[in-house]
């Protein structure tokens, strides 16, 4: 009986430690994904704020343009990060964290090509920072729905990354301003120039009193 009582003890005992590292696991994996939950959901919110500050400063239309495009679709995938979140008894809040409530002060004291370059640069930044966080829960993401809602929104996340890049060229570019007509590509420009000179008889020059043209001296 009391062989039959330790043996049952040591097979409770091996399965309550079988169990708790699958009960560890699954914990760490709940707030792998409730951390990416809430990051995104805060970084969802800076970019729509971003967005409209933009609306709001810009009238450059390329600026313009990715702004819209960067609420519209911020605002659909945050209202699918809150669904989601909800379903999961997930708490999150999805408004922007300090370090973009700065960056929202920082930007509203610029206007014109000053606001433009800052805000295509911002934008540049935040969607890599972006894309390396959604691409990270797309494959490690231990809840099926949250690895699915990540991989789904990548592509948006691309999209606005590729455009934001393009707007900081071309901001670029008008900085630099078109190539001068009168750029020095080294003696090119002089010979182009003096290439009249050469070919210029000596005959066709108005005579001057007291100039003698070594040609017509008879000079070999």
């Amino acid at each position: 009986m009391l062989k039959r009582s330790l043996l049952l003890s040591a097979l409770a005992t091996t399965a309550l430690a079988l169990a708790c590292p699958a009960a560890a696991s699954a914990s760490e994996g709940s707030a792998t994904d409730q951390a990416f939950l809430t990051h995104a959901a805060a970084a969802g919110s800076a970019e729509v704020a971003l967005g409209q500050l933009a609306l709001q400063k810009s009238s450059a239309p390329q600026t313009r343009q990715l702004a819209q495009h960067i609420v519209a679709d911020h605002t659909k995938a945050n209202e699918q990060l809150v669904a989601l979140a909800r379903q999961k008894q997930i708490t999150i809040a999805p408004e922007p964290d300090k370090a973009a409530r700065q960056k929202l002060d920082q930007l509203q004291k610029l206007d014109g090509d000053a606001f433009d370059r800052a805000y295509a640069q911002d934008m540049v930044n935040d969607h890599q920072q972006a894309i390396a966080l959604f691409s990270k829960a797309s494959t490690s993401a231990t809840d099926n729905d949250v690895k699915q809602f990540a991989a789904q929104t990548l592509p948006v996340l691309k999209d606005h990354l590729q455009m934001a890049r393009q707007l900081r060229q071309v901001d670029r570019d008008q900085l630099q301003g078109p190539p001068s007509p009168h750029a020095d590509t080294g003696n090119a420009g002089i010979d182009a120039a003096t290439s009249g000179w050469r070919t210029l008889s000596p005959t066709l020059i108005p005579p001057v009193p007291g100039l003698v043209i070594p040609a017509q001296a008879g000079i070999r």
